[in-house]
C-alpha cells in the first residue's frame, strides 16, 4: 500500500540536537507504508518485504494490520506475534461483558459488535503457519509468561527475518539479544519509549544496533510528549541489515535525510493531532 492521499497535518518544527544527528536515517528508496493508516503503521522498504520469509511481531493488542497486509505483500510468509495481553478466551470475555454492558445501558451494541469483530478476525488470521503466543518478550524471564529473543529464535528457522518490536519500554531489555541474532534478521520496526528520561540508555541502544544496522526511517509517536530538547518521548525507527542496503541497491551514497516526516508515507500516529515535523541540523 502506498501512502498517497494518507492525511498529515504538520505541527511546529522540532530541531534535534545535534548530538542526535546519529538517528537521521539514511536515504533509500522503496519505501511504502505497512498496516495502519495512524498508529500501528510502520514505513520499510517494499523490496525488503519480499526478501523476507519470517515475521516475529511483537506487541499486537488489537491491531494486526501490519501483520496482514505483509503477509498479502508475501504470501509466503510465516509469522510468531507474541502478546501476553490477549487471546481467543479473552476476546470472547470481552464480548460477554460488553454484551451484558449493553443490557444494562452501559455499553453500546455499536461496541460490542466491534468486539465481536475483533474475536472473528483474530480467529480467522492467527491459525496455520500465523501463530499468537500469548508470552511476553522480556529478558531476564523472570514469570511463566516471559520469553526471551533467544527462546523466540529456536522456535524459528529461518535466516531472514523482520522483527517488530512494540513492547513498550521493554524493547532496551532485547537490545544485547537483537545484536546476538542480527545474523538472522534482514530489518526491523522498533518503537522506542521514554527517550527522554532514558536518553543515556536510548542513545546506547541504538549505536549497538547500527553496528550491523542502518536507520532507514524515523517517525515521532504523538501519543507521546516531548522532551526538553525536541526529541519526541516515542520514536518509530525502522532499521535495514547494512549488507542488504547495499544488496538490494537502496541507495548510492550516505546521505541522510535532514526532514521528516515523509508526505507519501507518513501518518500522526493520533489523527487527532498534528503529527511530529522533524529537522536535523546535518
Amino acid at each position: 500500500m502506498s501512502g498517497t492521499g494518507v492525511q498529515r497535518v504538520l505541527s511546529k518544527e522540532l530541531v534535534f540536537p545535534a548530538s542526535m544527528n546519529f538517528v537521521a536515517p539514511i536515504i533509500v528508496g522503496d519505501l511504502i507504508r505497512v498496516g495502519s493508516a495512524n498508529d500501528g503503521g510502520y514505513v520499510i522498504p517494499e523490496r525488503l518485504i519480499h526478501e523476507i520469509d519470517f515475521l516475529v511481531s511483537m506487541g499486537v493488542e488489537e491491531n494486526w494490520a501490519f501483520e496482514e497486509q505483509f503477509m498479502k505483500l508475501n504470501p509466503s510468509l510465516r509469522i510468531h506475534a507474541y502478546d501476553y495481553s490477549i487471546s481467543r478466551r479473552i476476546f470472547r470475555k470481552r464480548v460477554l461483558v460488553g454484551a451484558i454492558g449493553a443490557c444494562l445501558g452501559k455499553w453500546s451494541f455499536a461496541e460490542v459488535r466491534r468486539r465481536v469483530r475483533v474475536l472473528k478476525s483474530y480467529g480467522a488470521f492467527f491459525r496455520g503457519t500465523t501463530r499468537h503466543f500469548q508470552e511476553r518478550i522480556f529478558n531476564p524471564a523472570n514469570w511463566p509468561i516471559d520469553v526471551t529473543l533467544a527462546q523466540v529464535f529456536e522456535r524459528i528457522d529461518s535466516d531472514r527475518v523482520f522483527l517488530k518490536i512494540d513492547i513498550e519500554g521493554s524493547e532496551y531489555r532485547i537490545v544485547d539479544e537483537i545484536a546476538q541474532f542480527a545474523h538472522r534478521i534482514s530489518g526491523m520496526a522498533i518503537e522506542f519509549h521514554d527517550t527522554g528520561p532514558l536518553r543515556p540508555v536510548f542513545s546506547a541502544a541504538i549505536r549497538r544496533i547500527q553496528e550491523s544496522f542502518a536507520i532507514v526511517h524515523l517517525h515521532g509517536n504523538n501519543y507521546a510528549g516531548i522532551s526538553a530538547d525536541g526529541v519526541p518521548e516515542a520514536l518509530e525507527v525502522t532499521f535495514l541489515k547494512k549488507t542488504l542496503c547495499r544488496e538490494l541497491q537502496l541507495h548510492d551514497s550516505e546521505e541522510r535525510r535532514t526532514r521528516l516526516p515523509l508526505a507519501s508515507t507518513d501518518a500522526p500516529s493520533d489523527p487527532r493531532r498534528s503529527d511530529y515535523e522533524i529537522r536535523f541540523c546535518l
